[in-house]
């Protein structure tokens, strides 16, 4: 009875989504019934080493066109002619994905939308460990003891991770994965200029012997508030700015048993400037200090059998004016072991699991503010994970992803997901994949635990109550997916993705007025579970790679509707329409030349019933080589399109200035 209720309370555009998702399923389904059951034990990797292997997808290598979520791939070469000193910034111009600018340093980032201040519904990782804030939720980039150089590729998971990455990845993952030391050998050095006086500097050194491999990274970012830029009164905002200090090590030692043993440590300290979360601004600045270190031990038993144990940590020193005038610190462990057996027969195993304890404290600064619980905060996950590859034949494969967590604040669940592949011909350069997916995410510490001091005689005779439902449940996400992906010649590959997501006990912010005991004007924020929502859309991508041209041209419709009207959901809603284009031409042995361009729709009204303007960005470098490709110089100008923008309301989250937005910049860099 509760799926028929929900079924027929879904819109017409929902209930056209989901019947165009069916026919696509059972059209491709149809034909399983043929494929004869001929597999022949031939290695999957072997068969398809030409091609990218992507990790993110089910924490294993497996080739591009067999995986079984949708994936989209940024690559060091992507990244590097980018010109993007910022992660955040060149995740634009991915399919699929929410960027929103909220001052010069801050960006709300989100995976089919929900992109917020705090973007705690898609997981971040480097190198498959958690990089989210653990406090407020969703990526920190500053926070991150990673530059862009050093970055191999990003993988963008488009859909439920849950059931390969825990907890937290309910609408994707962004895995950043970063280069090996081998890579790197040698003295690298990078100085990119702007305009303004923004700066982005690195020094690398890297280098291998015998059966060891190190690297030291440092970096230094010094960016300008927009009132300096623009020349603004600061008394009126934008006192942006943002100083980064920057270091990363990494050895690792290769023994001849098959047994590697890698040890790194990085560290950050970012300085940034006031800025406004729900309705306070203070103008005090914010520091965040953050060290973290892992070791992990990899054996190889065989070419079809290998396993790892990692153990992570990471100490985060915090004092936040902006995030509720409090400083906080928080102490995370993380043991995570794995065990991959590929070619059991005609089965592909993947199990494990991991262990994290978290410890919270805050201690207030100011009154009348937001912060954490004043007593610490101790949670603790287990969770114990696998995936089981099925190769029917040479073209029909299955694969199922199941994972359980226990969280000591929350309630016990799991997550999963099941999907099917099949190839039309017998090289898979036509792959139909269909998938069904369940994911799930727990509140927040900074939802979970917050409090409010507030004395109504010093703030104008306003009773301020702020509430936590103790009963609240954590938010659920079930989904159906399809996707196609063709190879075209070796040169061309299209993709086409088509989704339906449920999202059930959203949580969101519920208000009241009224008086209080004592007589005085009473405001009482409820945060709990405001309702359910649906998600779908479709996303197509062209990609070309051939002689002096690479590039790609996508475009991404991407759609919420909320079960009430003005439902709070904590995050904005996606842009509906989003388009991205992508060209790089390699003019000869020196010149290279990139351009990138996307557009965003115009994001709708949420409860803050404030909506967000359309947006055209263009990026273009020109980048020359010199000293036998030893050096290079760029010059490029990002957001040609956008002089500034103009100042942002939505949510609890403002920006009362105007942000600038073309820079005209200069980098160069040498390998000694």
């Amino acid at each position: 009875m509760v799926i028929l209720k929900t079924a027929f309370s879904l819109t017409e555009k929902t209930k056209a989504a989901i019947l165009l998702l069916f026919i696509f399923l059972f059209s491709t389904a149809s034909s399983f019934a043929e494929i004869p059951h001929d597999f022949s034990e031939q290695d999957e990797l072997l068969l398809f080493q030409d091609m990218d292997l992507v990790v993110s997808a089910s924490r294993q290598k497996q080739p591009k066109n067999l995986l079984s979520v949708p994936v989209s791939v940024l690559t060091a070469e992507d990244l590097h002619y980018s010109g993007h000193t910022s992660i955040a910034g060149a995740l634009r111009y991915a399919p699929g994905i929410d960027v929103m600018r909220m001052n010069r340093n801050r960006y709300a980032v989100g995976i089919h939308g929900l992109q917020g201040m705090f973007s705690d519904r898609m997981l971040t990782l480097v190198d498959g460990m958690p990089a989210d804030s653990p406090a407020f939720g969703g990526p920190e980039f500053s926070s991150l003891p990673v530059m862009m150089e050093d970055i191999d590729r990003i993988e963008i998971v488009r859909g439920s991770g849950g059931a390969a990455w825990g907890a937290n990845a309910l609408s994707g993952v962004i895995n950043i994965i970063t280069k090996k030391p081998e890579k790197m050998e040698g003295l690298f050095t990078s100085v990119t200029l702007s305009e303004f006086g923004d700066s982005s500097s690195q020094m690398r050194y890297a280098d291998t012997a015998d059966k060891w491999s190190w690297l030291l990274s440092t970096g230094y970012n010094d960016s300008h508030s927009s009132a300096d830029v623009l020349d603004l009164d600061e008394s009126l905002g934008g006192n942006d700015y943002q100083r980064q200090k920057l270091a990363r090590g990494e050895l690792a030692y290769r023994s001849d048993s098959e047994v590697e043993i890698t040890m790194g440590a990085g560290a950050t300290q970012t300085d940034d400037g006031a800025f406004e979360t729900a309705g306070i601004f203070l103008e005090e600045k914010n520091e965040l200090n953050t060290a973290n270190g892992y070791i992990r031990a990899h054996k190889t038993f065989s070419p079809d059998t290998e396993a790892y144990f990692r153990w992570a940590g990471r100490y985060q020193d915090m004092d936040r004016p902006s995030y509720g005038s409090a400083r906080y610190q928080v102490r995370e462990h993380d043991f995570e072991g794995q065990v991959n057996m590929t070619d059991l027969g005609q089965h592909s195993l993947a199990f494990g699991g991991n262990f994290r304890c978290t410890s919270l404290s805050s201690r207030p600064l100011e009154s009348d503010v937001f912060t954490l619980a004043g007593e610490n905060v101790y949670e603790h996950w287990f969770g114990l994970f696998g995936s089981d590859r099925y190769q029917y034949s040479d073209q029909l494969l299955f694969e199922l992803q199941l994972r359980g967590d226990y969280f000591s604040e929350g309630d016990t669940d799991w997550s999963g997901r099941l999907s099917t592949l099949y190839g039309l011909d017998s090289a898979m350069n036509h792959v139909f994949r269909i998938s069904a997916a369940k994911a799930y995410r727990q509140p927040i510490g900074f939802i979970r635990d917050a409090v409010f001091y507030n004395d109504p005689l010093s703030s104008g005779g306003l009773d301020f109550q702020f509430t936590v439902d103790p009963e609240m449940e954590s938010e659920q996400a079930w989904s159906l997916e399809g996707g196609y992906h063709w190879t075209i010649q070796d040169h061309f590959i299209l993709k086409s993705e088509l989704y339906y997501m449920w999202y059930q006990d959203l949580i969101g912010a519920r208000s009241e007025y009224g008086l209080s005991k004592a007589g005085f004007p009473e405001y009482i924020v409820f945060i709990d579970n405001t309702g359910d929502a649906d998600g779908y859309g479709c996303e197509l991508e062209l990609e070309y790679d051939s002689g002096p041209f690479v590039g790609s041209i996508w475009y991404a419709y991407n759609d919420f509707e909320t079960e009430y009207e003005n439902q709070s959901i904590r995050s904005f809603l996606p842009a509906q329409n989003k388009v991205g284009l992508t060209l790089r031409w390699r003019i000869d042995q020196e010149w290279t030349a990139n351009g990138q361009y996307a557009y965003s729709d115009l994001v709708r009204e949420d409860v803050s019933e404030h909506s967000v303007d359309s947006s055209h960005h263009l990026d273009l470098t020109l980048a020359r080589s010199f000293f036998e490709k030893k050096g290079e110089i760029m010059f490029g100008i990002m957001d040609l399109l956008n002089k500034e923008y103009e100042p942002l309301v939505g949510l609890d989250q403002t920006r009362s200035n105007p942000v600038p937005g073309r820079t005209i910049f200069c980098r160069l860099q040498y390998r000694f």
